[in-house]
Formats: C-alpha cells, structure tokens, sequence
C-alpha cells in the first residue's frame, strides 16, 4: 500500500506543477513586473527566431544546405528583454489611464493608438535595433527601411489587429504585455523572409559570402 500512495502523491504533485508555476510567474509579475516581462519577452523572442530558423531551413533543405544563425536568438533575446517587455509593459499603462475602459469608445480608441501610433514606432525601432545589433551602418538600415517598412506594417495590421483588440480591452493588464512578444517575434520572423527573398539583399549576403543558392537569388528576381 505504502509504494501505491507514494506514486499517487507523486502523480499528484506532479499535476499541480503548472498550477505552482503559474503561481509563482504571477507572483514574480506583481513583486518585479518589468524585469519579469522583459524576461518572458527576451525568451520568448529568442526561442521565436530559433523556430523561424528551423522552419525556414526545413522549407529549403531539399535546394540547399543553409547554416542556422546562432547569433540571431541572442539578438531577439536582447530586443526582447530591453525595449519588448518594458516598453510595452510602460505603453500599456498610459494606455489604461489615458484611455480608460469607461470612455466612450474606449476599444476602439485603444486599438487606433495601438495600430497607428505604437505599431509603426515599434516596427522601426525594431529595424533599427536590429541592424545596430547585426553591425551594419546607417546606409543598410534606410535600404531596410525602405523595402521592409511599409510590408511589414501591411502585415502587421492585418493579421495581428484582431488579436491586438482582445490584446488591450480583455487581457488583464498585469500580463497583457506578454501578448506583444510572441507577435513581435512573428514579425520579425517575417521580415527576415522578406529580406531574405530580394534579389537586392540576397546578392548582399552572397557577397558576405554567406550560405545562399543561385537559382534561389533567379526565383527572387522572377517573383518580386
């Protein structure tokens, strides 16, 4: 008997896991809030790109051998831990008294702010931040500017819109921020496959003499 209760009390200690864990992430949220974002938001941005990566390799493992960018989780860590967590974690709050759930109109209010106004800066300084970290100068990041900008925000509002309106009118506050890391991450993600799809940028990193196939650089030309 004594072996057949140690396994259950086991089982249930076991099941009750994420329930402690969820605790204690609640707990941290309310002791440490923008060091805990900022954390959650680092790890989920690096483990964004490292997903992105793997996905992007297993779409052109049969048309060429590319080696994964080791460096690239670290950077989405570092954007994510500095400006993710806390910038949207201080955004968010002016939202909360500027716009108060009680105004009229308040979600809709909300969401105008969100897609007009942080959108487009975060895209930006996400653009910038990432070619400071990549080590390229002023010259590259207005070419990026100029071809990544504008479809990245298309791409932005119209597939992230709808989740950003539950985002900021029914997520609590204390974990809302958490709902911009996973889809600055897939923005991000997405702006890699753009950059890495034009003839412009792909010629570049052939010049850098990075891992990147001819005839994919011709389909890049056909279609864009």
């Amino acid at each position: 008997m004594a072996p057949a209760a140690s396994k259950l009390r086991a089982e249930a200690g076991l099941g009750a896991l994420p329930q402690r864990a969820l605790a204690q992430y609640l707990r941290l949220l309310r002791l440490y809030p923008v060091l805990t974002k900022a954390a959650t938001s680092g790890v989920l941005s690096a483990l964004g790109n490292f997903l992105a990566q793997m996905m992007a390799k297993q779409r052109k493992k049969e048309n060429c051998s590319q080696k994964l960018d080791v460096g690239g989780p670290l950077r989405y860590a570092i954007y994510g831990f500095f400006f993710t967590g806390p910038l949207s974690h201080f955004f968010y709050l002016f939202m909360e008294r500027w716009i108060p759930s009680e105004a009229p109109c308040a979600g809709v209010k909300r969401l105008l702010l969100d897609r007009l106004l942080f959108a487009p800066a975060f895209l930006l300084l996400f653009l910038s931040t990432m070619n400071f970290l990549e080590g390229r100068g002023a010259a590259a990041l207005s070419v990026q500017i100029r071809r990544s900008f504008w479809p990245a925000l298309r791409t932005n509002w119209r597939v992230w819109t709808p989740v950003q309106f539950i985002n900021i009118n029914y997520v609590p506050l204390q974990v809302r921020t958490q709902g911009a890391s996973p889809s600055t991450s897939r923005l991000a993600s997405w702006n890699d496959w753009w950059s890495s799809h034009r003839p412009e940028s792909l010629a570049s990193l052939d010049t850098d003499r990075r891992s990147v196939c001819p005839h994919l650089i011709q389909w890049s030309r056909k279609h864009f």
